[in-house]
């Protein structure tokens, strides 16, 4: 169990041992599928975009050099409903549940939420909570699970997610559908990428629901879409999620950055350089490969609140050897 008040913020690397791309490369996957008229652009077809506008889609953000597609969105707002699908596409593939709970040296899952559990469920109690600013859902279905599976008090599922949702967990750029078991006002979908079917957009859709037509899966592709949330600028201080992130923050005593890209909008977002000195705070974060005039940059953006060590860990090796988990 971790007493401290600690939050842990999960960037775009953070997903990476789970087959998951970085923003870089989803942006790459994206623009090379949609140009060669793959699969991807076949699906984008299905969903009733025209060819016109997915081409002209892909040759844009490949133009942009944006290294997150999020980031484009937020200036081509034209491109937002197709953008939305595109991302959703390609992380529904990547749910390999089989490979979530499979060995890997650079998986970490495993290893910080077996710090969260205690002897038993009455015992079970946490002051950690999850920022990510991932769309992928593999940390909360890796977590759930291992919950479930550890405690042979849990009945139920319904029982488990009463458990998990001590812990907090917020995905501040939406994700690709809400899991079974967390709260949702609008449609859900399990953790599955998708199975073999003669329909294309069957196929990037859930194995399992026995959809009525076509119409109806598209129905689903756009609720699902739609849970992606691209933030603007003017919308920051609306956003019931970054607003709860940055009062998690405030309280923290131990802060720590695991395969974060430290951009700088998104430190500013949190508003790590504002976070008060009355509370005594630790910050810290894994920095592989990032260099040192970037570390300068990061400490001074943040004026002095993230100073990297030169340890450029990996997100195991950094939990393993600068985490406190008391």
């Amino acid at each position: 169990m971790i007493k401290k008040a600690t939050v842990f913020v999960l960037g775009a690397s953070a997903s990476l041992p789970y087959g998951y791309p970085s923003g870089e490369t989803l942006v790459t996957e994206i623009v090379d599928e949609l140009q060669s008229k793959a699969s991807l652009f076949e699906l984008c077809r299905q969903l009733e975009f025209t060819e016109r506008d997915i081409i002209s889609f892909a040759e844009s953000l490949n133009r942009s050099g944006d290294k997150s597609i999020d980031a484009f969105l937020e200036r081509n707002a034209g491109f937002i409903r197709l953008g939305k699908i595109a991302i959703t596409l390609k992380l529904i593939e990547k749910e390999d549940e089989d490979f979530l709970f499979s060995p890997g040296d650079d998986k970490w899952y495993g290893h910080l939420v077996n710090e969260l559990k205690s002897a038993s469920v009455e015992t079970f109690s946490n002051n950690v909570s999850f920022l990510t600013f991932n769309y992928d859902r593999s940390f909360d279905h890796y977590l759930f699970n291992s919950i479930m599976s550890s405690y042979e008090e849990i009945k139920d599922s319904a029982m488990c997610a009463e458990m998990v949702k001590k812990i907090p967990l917020i995905h501040l750029h939406g994700q690709i559908g809400k899991l079974p078991w967390q709260e949702c006002q609008g449609i859900d979908r399990p953790y599955s990428k998708s199975t073999p079917s003669s329909d294309l957009l069957k196929r990037a859709l859930l194995a399992g629901v026995d959809w009525i037509d076509l119409s109806q899966a598209r129905h689903f592709m756009f609720d699902i879409s739609n849970q992606i949330k691209i933030i603007h600028e003017k919308e920051l201080d609306n956003d019931s999620g970054f607003q709860e992130a940055k009062k998690l923050l405030s309280k923290a005593n131990n802060i720590y950055f695991l395969g974060f890209g430290y951009h700088d909008d998104n430190l500013r977002r949190l508003n790590i350089a504002g976070l008060s000195p009355a509370v005594k705070r630790h910050i810290d974060g894994t920095s592989y490969g990032v260099g040192a005039a970037k570390k300068r940059h990061i400490n001074s953006v943040t004026k002095g609140k993230i100073n990297l060590s030169d340890r450029n860990y990996k997100i195991i090796e950094f939990l393993k050897e600068s985490v406190d988990f008391e």
